[in-house]
């Protein structure tokens, strides 16, 4: 099995259980407890964009499987799941590279500030 069908037999089996269930894991060593709060960000009563405003026009290829999923799609860039898993997959690179740009930027700061280590003058632009 792939890396999202693992995934979304997690989410599914998440919200159908009940918030003192326990979910069993796939290796069985371990379970894990699902919070109610958790099960209320998927499914089809998930927040959705509009609110109460968006009864029945959310897209059909959006059931509120992954997060972020508030039911709005103007540009159709979920419609095909390989090119959805691309864009989602690209998105997580790409925020990786963010949190990994932040600590390039705080850690001169830091370690001119409190550990004496000169980088001359910064220069952000």
């Amino acid at each position: 099995r792939t890396l999202c069908s693992s995934l979304q037999t997690k989410m599914a089996a998440m919200m159908t259980k009940s918030a003192s269930t326990t979910v069993a894991a796939k290796s069985g060593r371990t379970s894990l407890v699902v919070p109610r709060a958790a099960v209320d960000w998927y499914g089809p009563n998930r927040p959705k964009v509009l609110g109460p405003f968006s009864k029945n026009d959310t897209p059909s290829y959006l059931k509120g499987e992954f997060p972020g999923d508030y039911g709005w799609d103007s540009a159709g860039l979920a419609a095909d799941p390989k090119t959805f898993m691309r864009y989602r997959q690209m998105e997580l690179v790409n925020a990786r590279w963010a949190l990994l740009g932040s600590v390039g930027i705080v850690a001169p700061e830091l370690l001119s500030t409190y550990g004496n280590v000169p980088f001359g003058e910064p220069v952000w632009f």
